[in-house]
């Protein structure tokens, strides 16, 4: 009678880092490991309680696997430029075990971080730490951490897929550049100021960018007064978590754009146009509709005037959009000004929005701009 085959957690988990290495972690199943020891379901969950318990435990292994290929490191100096390249030779022979670690989960590994925190501070046969070898204390260290991080990840996935490209010597000089120019900039405390890709052109006072989730809480302190919302066809916002899913729903797209103020650098309003599908009022292709607005501290400073000319001036750039349509409450007569001031003509329609939120059944004045 032949021998009944024992499975092992260690059989279980060895044949879970051979699917990882050949498919990926998106290919681990509880069937693909049956399949792959030969065993069924039930000898599987008998060893390990549940998939959470196994992949926690593969985890480990692959941790094991990824110091080996450190081990030695703070032999080296500097450390740190010893374990990006390491670091790389993993990611280039160990592409599956790789993104398992680093990519699919959580983007940070436990084993790895605190063997690159060593390596900051550290360096063979040496009791000066490499941070003060740069001039820099730890505090600064550690930044120069946080920043190299996510790019030695990115260098490591890139020479993954194509090693041809990336050499040992092309990613060398990238590791070292990159290091040497974040510690020189933290080292000397140059301030680092965000740079915002903004719509062109741009304005005298003002540009134009994309909303960003970030931007919730500086939209509620606009959003949340009670004279704004009304005015455009829209409630106050009640609250942070509102905003966030108004730039979701309505702000986040290729025609939407908060108003920024170059003086403050802080958002001031909102401009942008709606295509045929999305608008209140009936249009054709190659029409849509405008629509904008400013905080409460900006209005009559001919703020709105300049950021609806910048949109108008992109869709004549684009060449897609022949005709603007805009409409106004007629109560709120300096919004049709903004219009006027841009090149919008009267229709003589007098029609309502019945899809706004506040004010339906207003009368509303419509108004026209042809770019052609």
């Amino acid at each position: 009678m032949p021998k009944p085959v024992q499975f092992t957690r260690e059989s279980i988990i060895n044949a879970c880092i051979e699917i990882i290495r050949t498919k990926g972690s998106e290919g681990l199943s509880s069937r693909s490991i049956c399949r792959k020891t030969g065993c069924s379901v039930a000898p599987l969950f008998r060893t390990f309680k549940n998939m959470e318990e196994l992949i926690a435990n593969v985890r480990i292994e692959v941790d094991r696997i990824f110091s080996e290929y450190m081990s030695g490191i703070l032999d080296y100096s500097p450390a740190f430029k010893e374990f990006g390249m390491r670091m790389i030779r993993f990611a280039k022979e160990e592409p599956g075990l790789f993104r398992f670690l680093f990519l699919d989960i959580e983007g940070r590994d436990d084993v790895a971080d605190t063997l690159a925190r060593d390596c900051l501070v550290s360096i063979s046969n040496q009791v000066t730490p490499l941070y003060r070898q740069l001039g820099i204390n730890f505090s600064q260290a550690e930044m120069i951490y946080q920043q190299l991080w996510p790019f030695l990840c990115g260098i490591a996935q890139l020479s993954s897929r194509n090693p041809a490209t990336y050499t040992e010597e092309y990613v060398s000089k990238l590791l070292s550049t990159q290091f040497q120019a974040l510690a020189t900039l933290i080292k000397t405390g140059t301030k680092v100021e965000i740079i915002d890709p903004y719509l062109l052109p741009e304005g005298e006072r003002i540009y134009l960018r994309k909303w960003r989730h970030s931007d919730a809480e500086r939209l509620f302190a606009l959003a949340s007064d009670p004279e704004l919302g009304p005015r455009a066809g829209w409630l106050p916002h009640k609250d942070t978590s509102e905003s966030l899913e108004v730039i979701k729903k309505y702000f986040q797209n290729d025609s939407t754009w908060a108003v920024i103020s170059k003086e403050s650098g802080q958002i001031i309003g909102c401009v942008g146009y709606k295509l045929p599908s999305s608008g209140h009022l009936p249009q054709k292709e190659g029409e849509a509709e405008v629509g904008y607005w400013m905080g409460r501290d900006f209005w009559g400073k001919g703020l709105c005037t300049e950021a609806l000319g910048l949109v108008i001036e992109y869709c004549r750039q684009k060449g897609e959009i022949h005709t603007l349509w805009g409409e106004h409450f007629t109560d709120n007569p300096a919004s049709g000004r903004v219009l006027e001031k841009c090149g919008f003509v009267d229709t003589a329609e007098r029609t309502t929005c019945p899809l706004l939120t506040v004010g339906s059944d207003k009368e509303v004045r419509v108004l026209k701009l042809e770019l052609l």
